[in-house]
Formats: C-alpha cells, structure tokens, sequence
C-alpha cells in the first residue's frame, strides 16, 4: 500500500491556495533568485518566502525531520562550494581586487601537477557576503518547498500537474514518486522492527565497510524485494486498465481562483523581469539594468 507525505490538514491561506499556483511560484522563484547575487534581492526573496511559509502556519514538530535535513544539505552546499572553490567562486563578482580579510592555510587546486597542493584560503568580504547569499537562497527556496507537500492534498498533486499540461503518463509518474520515499520509509522502519524481533541488531555491526553491509542483508533484501513487487503491482493495475492507451479522465478537477490566478501571473512576471535584467545587465557595467550583476554591498564594508 502506498503511502503519503505527512499532509497537515488545516485551513490557512497557502493549504486554499491551487497547487498550481504552489508549484509555479517554487519554479518561478527558484529559477529567478538562480540568476543573481545580489544579497538584498536574496534577502528580499528570503523575506517573501519566510511570509508565505509563515501563513501556512506549519509547527515546528510537524516539519522537524525535514528541517533538519535541509539545514545539514544548506550548510554542505555552502561551505563545501567555498572550500573546493578556494573562496574563488562569485557569481559576477570580480575577485581581482577582493576586500581581504584574512586567509588561511588550506588545500587548493593547482594549475600543474600534481594539481592539489598547498594554497590560501581567503576570506574577504566578497567571499563571505556571497556565502549568507547562497544560504539565504537555498532557505527562501526551501521555505516555498517544505510548504508544497505539507498543505497540498496528495491526491491533487497528479491532477495540479496533468492540468498544467503534462501527458498522463508523466502526471502519474510524479504522483508516484511523491509517493515513494514515505512509502520506502514506511517499508524500512516495518522491516526493521520484524527483523529486531527476530534477533537483528543493527547497532551491533562489527567487521571492515563491506562486511557491514554484508550483514545488513536482512534488511536491506526484504526492503528491495518489497519495493520490486509492489511496483510490479501498480505496472499491472495500470496495465488492467490500460493506462496510456488513451486520453485519461481524473476523479478530480481543480478549479483556479482569482487569488491563485493573481499569484501565478506575478509569479511569472517577476521572473520574466529578472531574466530581461539578467540579459540586459551584460551590455552595461552600471546603472540599474546592472542591479542583478552586483552583490550589493553596503560602502561602508568596503573600507
């Protein structure tokens, strides 16, 4: 049996709002903040989607698992992009004249053999600005994100995308895969608890790296066997039906709101702007057209 993300039933504005209208503003704003550095549109973009997650009124022990997860991903993305790069990756920022810090010792990539070597790890007000940019981004895109499978019914996620203008067979395939780690999670944590049963403990592992995955058969065999037979089983419910064969009805048809309307337009006209912005600020090297180009820094950093 499958099963579903943990949908928090409960009346605020963003659980009313169209999943289309959710779904497009994650896509609009993603693709967006991707195009720019600047640190007060991030932040404002931070800002925005901290607001909108906040009128989805979500408690905190209802997203915890998920929160802590995106933290730990944000804080690897982050430092470890400034690390490989050696605090040398900007976007649109050139780091010729960098306002220096200070530096420390580090590995870097070289230029000729062996290409890994000693090198100095700066950090400058450039660098450093550029890494709260990019967590910024990352949350603000999380908050837009956590708040989809929280406050959308799982059974309109197919239809919000076939109603989007995806063929059946990729509107399902989404449904599915939403469906498949809570599922897969499910699946693990029953197989676990039959297996503790019977003696398994999996605290207790001992031997090199393959020898404890060699001991984790017992529960990683039934897990996959599991998953194999299931999907076999919805193949051939699908296939019962002929699924794919012809254009396919859905039990449910959403129906747009003016709110939702006025979201989804504004939502698509603020990322054909910064696009227009992101094109135009190329052919000059100052000015408002160049807005998206800048980091953005205050004057007073710069002395």
């Amino acid at each position: 049996m499958l099963i579903t993300l943990p949908y928090v039933k409960r009346d605020t504005p963003i659980h009313r709002l169209d999943p289309r209208a959710k779904l497009l503003l994650l896509l609009a704003y993603g693709l967006a903040a991707a195009q720019t550095s600047n640190v007060w549109l991030i932040l404002a973009g931070f800002v925005g989607a901290a607001c909108y997650y906040g009128l989805a009124r979500l408690k905190w022990s209802e997203t915890r698992r998920a929160w802590l997860f995106i933290i730990f991903l944000n804080v690897i993305l982050v430092f470890g992009n400034y690390f490989l790069s050696g605090g040398a990756i900007v976007q649109g920022i050139d780091l010729s004249h960098q306002h220096q810090l200070f530096s420390l010792p580090f590995l870097g990539f070289l230029n000729h053999p062996p290409y890994i070597g000693p090198k100095p790890l700066v950090f400058s007000v450039e660098s450093i600005t550029y890494m709260l940019t990019m967590g910024l981004r990352n949350f603000s895109i999380a908050f837009l994100a956590v708040a989809i499978p929280y406050t959308t019914n799982p059974g309109h996620i197919g239809v919000a995308f076939k109603q989007l203008g995806l063929p059946d067979q990729f509107a399902y395939a989404i449904d599915l895969s939403f469906r498949f780690l809570p599922t897969l999670a499910r699946d693990f944590s029953v197989t676990l608890d039959a297996q503790r049963a019977r003696g398994f403990e999996l605290d207790k592992l001992r031997g090199g790296i393959f020898g404890r995955i060699a001991r984790l058969a017992p529960l990683v065999v039934p897990i996959v066997i599991g998953s194999v037979v299931g999907a076999e089983d919805i193949v051939n419910a699908m296939e019962l039906r002929c699924f794919g064969v012809g254009r396919r009805t859905w039990l449910t048809e959403l129906q747009t709101r003016p709110v939702d309307r006025l979201l989804m337009a504004l939502a698509m006209t603020v990322f054909l702007l910064v696009t227009v912005l992101n094109i135009l600020g190329n052919f000059y090297t100052s000015g408002p057209l160049h807005i998206l180009h800048e980091q953005g820094l205050p004057a007073f950093l710069l002395h």
